[in-house]
């Protein structure tokens, strides 16, 4: 389907109508979308970038890999690369902003938010009110983001889109979840207390028993609780870790790829390489070099 300038009571809007071509970027934004330019939904869709969606206002019911969430605006929904969302019913009212990333895109913001307490609530909740008080500061970022997004001439311009959001979930984001965390259930509240645990001690254990040990559940009850609740494995969970501290270290420090081996304790040099390689698709000095 060929490009379309598409009238609104809003104004004019251009809108690549290729999904291909928005898939296909690591950031794209639209800024306003209206329940008449939604198309039906009949059947589940598996995307192949992550989408945060701000839902300015009108009521939504959705699925997210298979569990119905029915919620009403002022709210955000984040679905990941990978996941099938399907749009049940939408109000007449719903008006929404989204963007689009990619895999790569988010994978570079969790690198500075993964020390954030609500980062449970955010990996296993698709969805979140937004309270009131901060509702003007989503339309502001939004607004920044398409600044941002228009400033062809800067080089640096998915770095300047990543901490602009950076930045808005550490000052304002985090508030969406609050209530989440602080009203978790049992299967909730232990998804949280793994991930605070392998941040503390993903360097030196890599085994599951010891998490379970640690935090008094069998293996298999820790498994399956926290791919329910955040939709990764908790084998995962450690490896996402893992991995994210590697680029950190390649990309920030003057460490050898010795000391990088040495400092994440495996066993040697050229097994830490196989294992970046084979979740990275580079060589840790390719990836050094990028």
């Amino acid at each position: 389907m060929s490009d379309e300038s598409s009238k609104l009571d809003y104004g004019y809007v251009n809108l690549p109508m290729n999904v291909d071509e928005i898939l296909g970027k690591d950031f794209w934004i639209f800024d306003y979308i209206t329940a008449d330019m939604l198309p039906p939904f009949t059947e589940p869709v598996k995307l192949t970038a992550s989408i945060s969606i701000f839902v300015r206002k009108g009521s939504f019911k959705f699925s997210n890999n298979l569990i119905v969430y029915d919620f009403e605006g002022p709210a955000i929904v984040n679905i990941r690369n990978g996941e099938t969302l399907q749009l049940i019913k939408i109000s007449p009212d719903f008006a929404a902003s989204f963007i689009v990333m990619s895999k790569f895109f988010v994978e570079d913001i969790f690198l500075h938010i993964n020390d954030m307490q609500n980062l449970s609530a955010m990996s296993r909740l698709p969805v979140a009110k937004i309270p009131l008080d901060i509702l003007p500061k989503f339309e502001n970022l939004y607004e920044s983001l398409k600044m941002v997004y228009s400033d062809y001439k800067n080089p640096q311009i998915l770095k300047a889109l990543q901490h602009s959001i950076i930045a808005f979930y550490y000052r304002y984001a985090y508030r969406c979840y609050d209530i989440l965390t602080t009203g978790a259930d049992s299967g909730a509240r232990l998804s949280d207390r793994f991930i605070q645990l392998v941040k503390a001690k993903f360097k030196t254990e890599r085994f599951l028993e010891y998490y379970a040990e640690e935090l008094g559940v069998t293996t298999k009850h820790l498994s399956r609780t926290v791919k329910a609740q955040t939709g990764y494995s908790a084998a995962s969970w450690i490896e996402r870790f893992l991995i994210l501290e590697a680029k950190i270290l390649l990309k920030s420090t003057n460490l050898t790829i010795q000391q990088i081996s040495d400092n994440l304790n495996f066993p040697t040099q050229s097994f830490f390489g196989k294992y970046f390689k084979k979740n990275v698709g580079l060589s840790p000095k390719l990836y050094r070099n990028s």
